[in-house]
């Protein structure tokens, strides 16, 4: 006898599974190793930045009172005493009346206020008798990088749960964060079930098909920050299922199998959740995937996915990638949320959550969603042309032409023209 299976909303299932994905134990880590991944302790600046003022262009730094007469006609001749270049500065205060040539990123002399580009002054002459000629007057604070002007001391730079991209990397760095504190890669195992699946280089024989599914989960894992530790296929034998689902369980932070949980005689996942304990049979309010099974499995986060393409891409954007990412301590834990118009009409009904497959069009502005091709959970080429997948949220029975709705974005479309 198999475990009973229940009906729960889209909505339960999600609360349920994000309930159960716990963050993992942050970790500390060489900023090289850590593009992608979430951030789990706030980088606050010791310190402001600029951490003093400089000059933003190459130019003479000067005080701006001095140019106020300064006209075409009528120009400006400021001496010139000095040279300050980056990383180096001026011991003294800058006087009245002179100016130093200043190059990008120098620190500023005490007294200046201003900094007038090379290409708008002239210069005369060298060594002792240097001047700067100026035919319009410089205003106070030209081209002057203000210290703390891009981050005050004391303030959050990169808020926990962020996903750290190669530019807050380059904000740690000049911070003086040499690592991070961020999580480690949740390992995960699938488990491909099913007597009729080959590998893609197998020839077909009567009655097989090849297995689409454990090279696209095994990239979404990949992609969504998982580590794969087991990616492998299963005869349809509940015994040598449940025990490889164990010894899976014990590598892994997170096991998927894919198959086996719907209603049919043979499904083998149903068969060998009997004997693993904490696994629930669900048939979840959402289309496509409906069958499913979720719960614990020694320690380890469990879904039991669908066998059609479409449902196991679904319900890992809806679901598992979302555990991924909690798993991982990001505050973001969806693909963006993008408003479309809908390009044709959508049929629902109450109480299921639907997931419409859709290519996306650039139309005056907007992006409109299209339907990539029959809505049909075996089939593998809406699910290419996809940019999107189309939310109709349980209580709306159908969408019409024009109507406003909300996608994951899976991907961009092409640029409009």
């Amino acid at each position: 006898m198999t475990l009973p299976s229940r009906s729960i909303s889209y909505a339960e299932a999600r609360r349920r599974v994000l309930e159960s994905a716990t963050p993992l134990g942050a970790t500390l880590e060489p900023l090289a190793r850590c593009s992608g991944r979430a951030l789990r302790r706030a980088v606050i600046a010791p310190h402001a930045l600029p951490p003093f003022r400089n000059s933003a262009m190459d130019g003479w730094a000067l005080h701006s009172a001095d140019t106020a007469s300064a006209t075409a006609d009528a120009p400006v001749r400021i001496a010139v005493t000095g040279v300050v270049a980056a990383g180096h500065g001026l011991e003294a205060a800058l006087e009245r009346g002179t100016a130093v040539r200043i190059m990008t990123g120098a620190p500023l002399p005490e007294g200046a206020d201003a900094v007038v580009p090379f290409e708008e002054g002239e210069r005369l002459g060298e060594g002792a008798g240097e001047q700067v000629l100026l035919s319009r007057p410089a205003r106070a604070g030209d081209h002057i990088r203000a210290a703390g002007a891009d981050v005050s001391a004391g303030e959050v730079a990169l808020e926990a749960g962020r996903e750290l991209s190669a530019h807050d990397l380059a904000l740690a760095a000049s911070l003086g964060f040499a690592e991070l504190s961020v999580s480690p890669a949740p390992r995960v195992s699938i488990l491909s079930t099913g007597d009729e699946l080959l590998d893609p280089a197998e020839e077909l024989r009567p009655g097989t098909i090849r297995d689409s599914n454990l090279p696209m989960l095994s990239m979404l894992v990949t992609e969504a920050g998982g580590t794969l530790v087991v990616a492998e296929r299963l005869r349809d034998d509940p015994a040598r299922l449940e025990a490889r689902v164990r010894e899976a369980a014990a590598l892994s932070d997170v096991v998927l199998t894919i198959g086996g949980v719907s209603a049919g005689d043979f499904d083998p996942v149903k068969l060998a959740l009997e004997g693993l304990g904490g696994i629930e049979l669900w048939r979840v309010g959402m289309r496509p995937g409906r069958p499913q099974a979720f719960g614990r499995s020694g320690g380890s986060l469990f879904f039991g996915l669908p066998g059609n393409p479409a449902s196991v891409a679904c319900v890992f954007e809806a679901l598992v990638r979302p555990a991924l990412r909690r798993l991982q301590g990001f505050a973001g834990l969806d693909r963006p949320l993008v408003p479309v118009r809908i390009a044709a009409a959508v049929e629902s009904r109450e109480g299921r959550t639907d997931f419409v497959r859709c290519a996306l069009e650039w139309r005056l502005g907007a992006l409109w969603a299209v339907p990539a091709g029959a809505q049909v959970s075996g089939h593998l080429t809406p699910q290419s042309r996809a940019h999107a997948l189309v939310v109709v949220p349980d209580g709306i029975a159908a969408l019409a032409h024009g109507d406003e709705a909300a996608a994951l974005l899976l991907r961009l479309p092409s640029a409009p023209r």
